[in-house]
């Protein structure tokens, strides 16, 4: 059940990014074409109203404007029948009025104009010289500095885009010619542009959709076919199915893109892994054998240990690195991490008893043993007595291992935890503070089995990295037989720069062991993880 619910919610999480972008896409080319639609109308009916006040210009006779000088200047015979002209030529050019303005001191006056066919119904035409009560900002300013202008406005004729024209007449004094639109067609104009941005828009969004949720689903279906694949080689205690390895070869040669390649490398692993556990088998039955083959046995105990670093490069929030020096060519000192999902991160340090082949059997089993049933169990006191009763059974080596297990909620920064006889780790917060976590009070794996061990909770804030380490680093001896002491681990801590990587604090702290023993053979393997958690996610 728990594997269903993350296979859809991933599914889910690709459907709902492709949908915000294809959302996006479809709203950033919906708004250039409305943009451009509107440029374009605007544009058409700006070239109408240009061309209106210059036939308005001609239509006028050249000596009409020089003759005004006050309400009787123009018989009213001769107004009538240039009011009826400039009205046929606006109802045929299909604007509201086309117009002539001159300014007396403050006042603007209408000269001549046009008139709707319902103010002729109605003989309610403007007259000559009548008073342009409030006339536009933008009318006012054409007559002050002769420049050609747009303006959209309401007044008491209505709402209308209109364009003043200033002309220098031969008496030297200026008039303007305008012409008015009705700002309702054009809106509608517009309203007729935004529908179809909207429409092509939508089209858009559902096509990319339909496409999307194809290239969705032959994405994830690989992935859960690998999914399976990993779990029932878990169950199967690593034993191939023909079945599976050739459907996996098949993924792996049907993509060549990342699914393709984690294909070939889910089987090349579970191969590597298999061929390890037989090694570790035939180990434990002839020891002897091993004891010659020390290299080799190296090699294998290296090789089941994380050491690709960052382990995880997608995975901003969290930063690991972890080194391992063994005393002999092989040791019992372990450290593994591992993501149990999306947003738990599973990490362990250890120390076996003893050193040698022995410890590195005990230590792998341990290893096998961690990461099986942190996959399989929710609390850390948990993973830690199961862990503890199977190293207990059947121990007739008697060998035992303290470790120190947690698992850290990568959205939240807390930690849980649980201690195995081991040492302590230490808290190095982001503005340098270092301190060390109280002691869990459990003891060491694999003397006593059905042994009770607490789970433990702090919190990590981000940039707060966790440091862990066994015993070979606080018990490190120089030649005079001084210990390195926790003491010097907290100074070390303490002195590191501060925003070092996780990388940073491991190696810093190992330099400093290797300065303090100097040239004193190393007694004791050494193992330092360290975990930085540098905040939650951002979302998707």
């Amino acid at each position: 059940m728990r594997h269903r619910r993350w296979r859809f919610r991933l599914k889910t999480q690709l459907l709902l990014l492709l949908g915000v972008l294809n959302l996006v896409s479809a709203v950033a080319y919906s708004t250039v074409l409305y943009q451009i639609d509107r440029r374009e109308i605007i544009a058409g009916i700006d070239g109408r109203l240009t061309t209106a006040v210059l036939a308005v210009n001609e239509m006028v006779p050249d000596l009409y404007h020089a003759r005004i000088i006050g309400p009787d200047s123009i018989p009213r015979e001769e107004y009538g029948r240039l009011q009826y002209r400039l009205s046929r030529f606006a109802q045929r050019a299909d604007l509201v009025y086309v117009y002539t303005y001159m300014r007396f001191g403050d006042e603007i006056r209408t000269v001549s104009t046009s008139a709707t066919q319902r103010e002729m119904e109605t003989r309610r035409e403007v007259p000559f010289f009548a008073l342009y009560e409030r006339p536009p900002q933008a009318l006012r300013q054409s007559f002050a500095d002769g420049k050609m202008r747009f303006d959209e406005y309401d007044d008491e004729f209505g709402h209308f885009r209109s364009l003043y024209l200033p002309v220098r007449g031969v008496d030297e004094r200026t008039y303007v010619v305008g012409a008015d639109v009705d700002l309702g067609m054009v809106r509608q104009r517009l309203a007729g542009a935004l529908r179809t941005a909207i429409t092509v828009g939508m089209m858009i969004f559902a096509a990319s959709m339909a496409i999307g949720w194809l290239l969705v689903d032959q994405l994830v279906q690989p992935l859960m076919r690998l999914t399976a694949f990993t779990e029932n080689m878990g169950q199967r205690n690593f034993r191939p199915d023909e079945r599976e390895v050739a459907a996996m070869h098949a993924i792996s040669r049907r993509r060549g893109d990342e699914v393709g390649s984690l294909a070939e490398a889910m089987t090349a692993m579970i191969a590597r892994l298999q061929r390890y556990l037989v090694d570790m088998q035939a180990a434990t039955a002839a020891r002897e054998r091993v004891e010659g083959e020390l290299s080799a046995a190296r090699d294998i105990q290296i090789g089941m240990l994380p050491r690709t670093f960052p382990p995880f490069p997608e995975r901003g929030e969290i930063d690991i690195y972890a080194l391992l020096e063994s005393a002999k060519h092989v040791g019992g000192d372990l450290y593994d991490y591992a993501l149990l999902d999306r947003d738990r991160l599973f990490f362990v340090v250890g120390d076996v008893s003893g050193k040698g082949v022995p410890a590195a059997l005990f230590m792998a089993m341990t290893m096998t043993l961690f990461k099986a049933t942190a996959l399989n169990t929710r609390s850390a006191g948990e993973i830690m007595a199961k862990v503890n009763d199977e190293l207990a059974r059947d121990n007739a080596g008697q060998m035992f291992v303290t470790a120190f297990c947690g698992v850290l909620d990568l959205r939240t920064g807390e930690v849980e935890y649980a201690d195995g006889g081991h040492e302590a780790p230490f808290v190095r917060r982001a503005d340098g503070a270092v301190s060390r976590l109280a002691k869990g009070g459990g003891i060491a794996l694999g003397v006593m089995d059905d042994m009770p061990f607490r789970t433990e909770r702090f919190q990590l804030a981000p940039g707060d990295a966790l440091i862990l380490f066994t015993d070979g680093v606080s018990e490190a001896a120089n030649l005079a037989d001084d210990l390195f002491t926790v003491g010097r681990i907290e100074t070390a801590l303490t002195e590191a720069r501060a925003g070092g990587s996780a990388r940073a604090l491991a190696e810093g702290l190992a330099d400093d062991v290797r300065v303090f023993v100097g040239e004193a053979p190393q007694s004791d393997d050494i193992a330092i993880l360290v975990v930085r958690w540098d905040g939650a996610p951002r979302p998707g």
